[in-house]
């Protein structure tokens, strides 16, 4: 509960580039993560710690004084609500042991900056923090947000940089002429320290006037004495090997880290100065971690792929969408070649690698879902792409090539009047996330597909991006994209949970029905349907029963709708000819300044029944709609539902009529003219509506096979129908010629 330290490695660094390229390295390691509020959060604190230490020597070699300081840079993961950021499972324990320890801390400010003593124990993190807090100076960031939401997280963050301000540290210089000795004495002084706390333990219990509380908490501070005891232990032995080691023997560990680092990156070259061949380099949205990463090819054959034991892969990428033997890369006589495995996701400048490429200065490529790379050839920058002076394609270049790839091209042309920058840029992130929720699908053994579609908003006019889910069984759902965004979260947590049953060879289980992303039991949009209001420019009651479109274009069934004019009383007809409360006008442009009355009956909903189901797909079904979207302040403007009907059949019943009036101006006479009601036809999806789920193999390639076999079937079953017509065809002359023959009975 008080958190934990990864192991850490302590990299001797030489000059200012050295130091450049341990943040390097610690930067491309960060744990971060996605939720509702930051696709990039980061799932730890962060501390960057410099020793810096300077030495006098005696003429005879003999160090007479030591100088030592130390840096930390620490980034602090900021505190989380874990209601707005929607996390779950492993991310929100992590979110909590970030809120724990960042309370910790501030409890250790607080206490500091009261000049009382603090409890530096109560978290690794203050733990790791002691010596900057009480011999240093701080230097605090804070970093805020200007959404409403994060007003109490802002206050929050003001008040802890206040704190930080009242601390007063008096930092010593650490001037040591003997480090052995120095060293035994803070480590003999550490010693008594403890010593003296389970002394003072011991004489209560053996007093009597302790009790199990007492006893157990010598307990506790004798296993912290024996921890300490080896800790120190350990600290002393590393510094002492550190005092003794020479120029040359640091230099070959540093080498030794280097190369261990370089393997933990699965091959990324550290030092970009060192990289002389052909290599790919990494393309980021960050601009500031664009081509950071440098994965040089070696003449011969390059492995790309998963973590593999029996097979481990030259380049180790293990994100999502990567499989064993992804990709090979063959660097021979001067070209570089690439090719994909079958089952692996490999693009090149925005198209599928099917066969195999050979690659070019200035290409890009992506692996997987996630990894980026432009293709980098030194020496043969001329037989590359061109670009402007000074230019080269980023990570957004090689995305919209992406989305072109994948169908961004034609979904932007079939959008009625175009698409605006902004809708372009929201289809492009939309098609590389429903590739990786595609992707989560298949591992996950979930028979689902989604497709992002521009879909053109009836009641605005506007153009939005949402996505299709199929279902099976003849079920498609939309989703809008905030939804989506919502479950890929999920989805993407219980991957990496599926991943890690995976590498561990447990069996996984997915969610039940109720928190399973692929499942949705929301009210769904079934579509909407159009009741044209002329007939109230002339008050003349008009009965109608408009399709039911849903948005992929499919009639759904019709809706029986009424609009009825009313009287001055409220009152429906009929009425006589020449009634004095009859509504009726001749010339629409009587209405105005005139206040009139109308009510909108809903009788009842006829869903098709199709000929793919055998059962009704939607219960719970009811209908909304609104007269005047455009009056914004009036209650023309309002949604009105009707009541639902709880049955899951082909004839919902909804019984629904109100009473409607409206004040008659001339943009009012317009709409009664020329305008519409759009009505929305909701429904909960059928339990035997829901997604079916795939036999669980962990492997998307049986998949995939499975899919080839049965593609196959239907192919042989295809050619035997056309060889049946064709011998139908021979025979029926003879089956003519034979009737003819045949005698009567």
């Amino acid at each position: 509960d008080q958190g934990y330290i990864v192991k850490t490695i302590r990299k001797p660094c030489f000059n200012y580039e050295d130091i450049q390229a341990a943040f390097r390295f610690a930067d491309q390691n960060r744990s971060v993560g996605q939720h509702a509020l930051n696709p990039e959060s980061s799932r730890a604190h962060t501390i960057y710690t410099i020793n810096y230490q300077r030495q006098k020597k005696h003429s005879s070699g003999k160090i007479v004084e030591t100088v030592t300081a130390r840096l930390n840079l620490v980034d602090l993961a900021g505190s989380e609500r874990t209601d707005l950021a929607g996390t779950s499972g492993t991310m929100l324990k992590e979110g909590n042991a970030i809120n724990l320890s960042l309370s910790a801390l501030g409890t250790c400010i607080k206490a500091l900056s009261e000049g009382k003593k603090p409890n530096f124990r109560d978290s690794k993190l203050t733990l790791l923090l002691q010596a900057s807090m009480t011999n240093g100076k701080v230097v605090m960031i804070a970093a805020l947000s200007p959404a409403s939401i994060c007003y109490d997280e802002t206050v929050s963050t003001l008040r802890f940089a206040d704190r930080i301000k009242q601390v007063k540290i008096k930092a010593a210089k650490n001037v040591t002429t003997d480090p052995v000795a120095e060293m035994k004495k803070a480590m003999e002084e550490e010693r008594a320290k403890l010593q003296a706390e389970i002394d003072a333990l011991r004489s209560r219990c053996t007093d009597g006037g302790g009790g199990g509380a007492d006893m157990a908490e010598l307990q506790d501070a004798l296993q912290t004495q024996a921890e300490a005891a080896a800790s120190m232990k350990e600290e002393f032995e590393r510094r002492m090997r550190e005092l003794e080691e020479s120029a040359e023997e640091r230099q070959q560990r540093a080498q030794s880290i280097n190369e261990m680092q370089s393997i933990a990156l699965g091959g990324v070259a550290l030092t970009p100065e060192a990289v002389t061949g052909p290599h790919l380099a990494n393309l980021h949205e960050d601009v500031r971690l664009a081509e950071t990463l440098l994965y040089e090819f070696k003449e011969g054959t390059t492995v790309i792929g998963r973590s593999d034991k029996e097979n481990p892969p030259t380049l180790e990428f293990n994100g999502m969408g990567m499989v064993k033997n992804h990709a090979q890369v063959v660097f021979e006589n001067g070209t570089v070649t690439l090719t994909a495995n079958t089952n692996g996701r490999v693009f090149a400048n925005g198209q599928p690698v099917k066969k195999p490429v050979e690659l070019k200065h200035n290409m890009r490529v992506w692996l997987g879902n996630n990894y980026a790379f432009r293709f980098v050839f030194p020496g043969k920058e001329d037989e590359g792409e061109k670009f402007d002076e000074g230019e080269k394609p980023d990570y957004f270049f090689a995305e919209q090539e992406i989305a072109e790839a994948c169908g961004g091209a034609s979904e932007v042309a079939g959008a009625a009047g175009g698409v605006s920058p902004g809708i372009s840029a929201k289809l492009s992130d939309a098609l590389k996330k429903v590739d990786q929720a595609n992707i989560i699908a298949v591992d996950l053994g979930q028979r689902v597909e989604f497709e992002a579609k521009i879909f053109k908003n009836r009641t605005t006019g506007e153009n939005d991006v949402v996505i299709r889910a199929n279902m099976g069984d003849g079920v498609e759902l939309f989703w809008p994209m905030e939804k989506f965004n919502e479950r890929l979260v999920i989805m993407s947590n219980e991957w990496a949970s599926w991943q890690n049953c995976e590498e561990s060879g447990q069996a996984y289980s997915l969610k039940d029905a109720v928190s399973n992303p692929f499942v949705d039991n929301d009210f769904q949009l079934v579509g909407e349907c159009d009741v044209w209001l002329r007939s109230l420019a002339n008050m003349i009651e008009h009965h109608a029963d408009p399709c039911i479109l849903a948005p992929s274009g499919k009639v759904e069934g019709r809706t029986q709708v009424s609009i009825v004019p009313c009287d001055s009383n409220h009152k429906e007809g009929p009425w006589e000819d020449n009634e004095e409360n009859d509504p009726f006008v001749d010339d629409p442009n009587d209405l105005l300044d005139e206040e009139i009355a109308f009510k909108v009956k809903i009788s009842n909903i006829v869903f098709d029944m199709g000929q793919e189901r055998a059962h009704c797909k939607f219960h719970h079904t009811f209908v909304r709609y609104r007269i005047d979207p455009t009056d914004r302040d009036g209650e023309n403007s309002e949604w009105n539902e009707t009541e639902k009907c709880e049955e899951c059949t082909y004839n919902p019943s909804l019984k629904y009529k109100k009473l409607h009036t409206m004040k008659v101006n001339p943009q009012r006479l317009n709409l009664l003219m020329n305008g519409r009601i759009i009505l929305q036809v909701y429904g909960k999806m059928a339990a035997d509506s829901k997604v079916d789920e795939l036999p669980r193999s962990g492997k998307r390639g049986e998949l995939m096979k499975l899919d080839a076999d049965i593609a196959e079937q239907r192919k042989k079953i295809e050619e035997l129908d056309a060889k049946i017509q064709e011998c139908k065809k021979k025979l029926a002359p003879q089956e003519r010629r034979g009737s003819r023959a045949a005698p009567l009975p």
